[in-house]
């Protein structure tokens, strides 16, 4: 109401500042003037359309009438009918351009939203010529870059093929928000279903947001999809959500909840063989009284990104992209907003980051674009800010509103929402083949199950995964409890150690070395059986390496030996044997001498960091014990090893 009554107050101002000399109109017509003398008594009666249906006659008896355009421009701005406003705006202009040239600033805006980039700059360039300040404001330099940005957008466009991803997946209705596991075999997205759970009302039914799932079938099909259920779907809102990349947590939006800090808040869900639990609300250091919504986490699931704003009747004020740590649901810290070029005085929304770490896809109104949101990406530097933004390019952009796109793994394919002919009804989700120049790092994974050698029994097991050269840990995550399934992504450019390890088990390592991956690179798919600790079981240390020809440990097995000292520290009881063992290149003299010289090496690793010597020992069998041909380099390369053997256990644990 008092938002109605200083609209009224403006408009009775505006027309007492439409007279000249307090007494007369820019018009001589009689009509004309009885007309908008009626338009303003019905804009004081609060009915907006008479108003605008006298304003209008006002027009038609003097076309020139510029008080009349003025009172229709206030309704239409007060409206938001953007149309009209924008037609009643021009007609200003042609009759007073000098005095109302700012307005230029205002069609230059609206042409641009609507695509009209020619009229834009042609709009640019008048209010140029009546603007004789040197140093133009930002408003117009915004404008005129976004202008020209789009025209050169338009003549350059980038390769987009957009493909619907069937009815198994959409709806009718409004589907969008797509969420994708690393492995591309689930899809978990937001639909916008009428309450009446009836067909499709184009007449303003109101709907309410629910979460669903689909996945890859045999064959590589999208499966019919699937509400996730009442432990996530409720009366109220539920979407714009992230699924985490092994599939086994699941953050998303609620609003208006019970236990919600504000309009809408975030909340995390875990999985447990096939069974969510029940969501809970990530607490005040990531929710507050203001909007917070769309997450995105990174592939370890350590960080969670997010836009935090204000929303009021779905007009964004003040959005940007936060971060906050995060450990099993456990918030670590506060959140904070990204520093760099990424978040600007526009708004920012609707952040991605791919399983790379270092590439973030995102939404936003305040770098140059085609209109509405466009969708943009950066990287992330080595100071941790974010670096310069780029536009994805027309087509991908248009003159609308672009979000909610994600990549997968390998960086070939984009999901996002799109409202298309020959679509399903309203927002549909599309794919398409993603340009060379806009993909991040190429990552791969490896999946499996962990599993006790012995029984076959799925484990709960630690899955550690660390960059080599650095010995820095770059994901963690737990196979899960009930099927021992796991899941930890490997961006590419790097070699890594990966470590699975239980108490009571003895650890598993392998290596992964992606230094030169394509982007159609296969995963790995590895079951992996772990050990109870018993007497006479061995493990290959396979991130164990040594200078060529040299017992000299290289620094890349910091993170293997640094594995091998907390077993031998978690299992006091234990006692090992360490043996190297060599190809069969040279003579056996000198491969045994050159063996047990490395076994060595890393037993003195382990007493000086004080593991008591009396638990270890150390062997060098040269090539005696091969466990693969000799005649191949492949061969040869697994022959070269380390291991450890349990010689002693005083006493079992648990």
């Amino acid at each position: 109401m008092m938002k109605r009554i200083a609209f009224i107050l403006l408009i009775l101002i505006s027309a007492s500042a439409f007279a000249q000399d307090g007494e007369d109109y820019h018009t001589d017509s009689r009509k004309a003037k009885k007309y908008f003398e009626q338009a303003l008594k019905h804009m004081e009666d609060y009915r907006d359309d008479l108003a605008v249906g006298a304003a209008k006659e006002a027009t038609i008896e003097d076309p020139d009438f510029l008080e009349a355009y003025l009172l229709l421009s206030d309704i239409y701005k007060y409206q938001n009918d953007r149309e009209n406003f924008e037609i009643v705006l021009r007609e200003i202009l042609r009759l007073a351009p000098s005095e109302y040239y700012s307005y230029y600033l205002i069609t230059a805006k609206l042409a641009h939203f609507r695509g009209d980039y020619e009229v834009a700059l042609s709009d640019v360039k008048a209010y140029e010529n009546y603007d004789s300040f040197e140093d133009k404001s930002n408003d117009i330099k915004l404008i005129k870059e976004n202008v020209e940005f789009a025209i050169n957008s338009i003549s350059n466009p980038v390769d987009f093929e957009p493909f619907n991803l069937g009815s198994n997946v959409n709806t009718p209705f409004d589907d969008y928000w797509p969420s994708l596991t690393a492995d591309e075999e689930v899809l978990v997205y937001t639909i916008n279903i009428p309450r009446s759970r009836d067909t499709y009302s184009p007449n303003g039914e109101p709907t309410h947001e629910d979460l669903f799932v689909s996945q890859k079938d045999d064959s590589g099909n999208w499966s019919v999809r699937n509400s996730m259920g009442k432990i996530f779907n409720t009366p109220f809102n539920e979407g714009a959500q992230c699924v985490s990349s092994d599939g086994r947590f699941c953050v998303f939006t609620a609003c208006k909840r019970e236990d919600g800090y504000g309009s809408c808040d975030l909340y995390i869900s875990f999985r447990r063989g096939r069974k969510w639990l029940r969501p809970f609300n990530l607490g005040p250091n990531v929710n507050t009284k203001k909007w917070e919504s769309k997450p995105s986490l990174s592939a370890d699931g350590r960080y969670l990104y997010f836009a935090r704003g204000i929303q009021v009747e779905n007009i964004d004020y003040g959005m940007d992209i936060w971060c906050v740590e995060i450990d099993n649901g456990k918030v670590i810290g506060e959140a904070f907003k990204l520093e760099g070029e990424l978040n600007t005085e526009g708004n920012e929304i609707a952040p991605c980051i791919h399983p790379d770490g270092k590439t973030m896809y995102f939404s936003s109104t305040g770098h140059p674009g085609l209109g509405g949101y466009d969708i943009f990406m950066s990287r992330k530097q080595s100071d941790g800010t974010w670096g310069e933004v780029m536009n994805l390019g027309y087509p991908i952009n248009t003159n609308g509103s672009e979000i909610g796109l994600i990549v997968n793994a390998s960086g070939d394919l984009a999901l996002f929402a799109s409202e298309r002919e020959g679509g399903n009804g309203g927002l549909d989700i599309y794919g398409f083949e993603l340009y060379e120049e806009a993909r991040p790092n190429v990552v791969t994974y490896v999946k499996g199950r962990v599993y006790d050698v012995e029984t076959n029994e799925p484990l709960e097991a630690d899955c550690r995964l660390y960059e080599l050269l650095s010995g820095e840990l770059t994901a963690q995550q737990k196979s899960d409890a009930q099927n021992g399934k796991y899941l930890v992504c490997l961006p590419e450019g790097h070699e890594y150690a990966f470590n699975v390890e239980k108490q009571g088990y003895m650890f598993y390592s392998e290596n992964f070395s992606l230094m030169n991956l394509d982007a159609d690179a296969d995963a790995y798919i590895m079951d992996i059986p772990l050990q109870p600790i018993r007497e006479g079981q061995s493990v290959i240390l396979k991130n164990i390496f040594f200078e060529f020809d040299s017992y000299q440990l290289k620094s890349s097995s910091d993170a293997e030996l640094n594995k091998l000292y907390q077993f031998m520290v978690s299992n006091p009881h234990v006692s090992i044997e360490i043996s190297g063992h060599t190809d069969n290149v040279g003579s056996a003299v000198y491969n045994k001498t050159l063996s047990l010289n490395r076994a060595k090496a890393v037993l003195d690793y382990l007493t000086e960091r004080g593991i008591d010597s009396n638990r270890l020992s150390c062997q060098g069998y040269g090539f005696d014990q091969p466990i693969a041909d000799n005649s191949t380099d492949e061969g040869r390369a697994l022959n070269r090893r380390t291991e450890f053997k349990i010689i002693k256990v005083e006493s079992s644990e648990e």
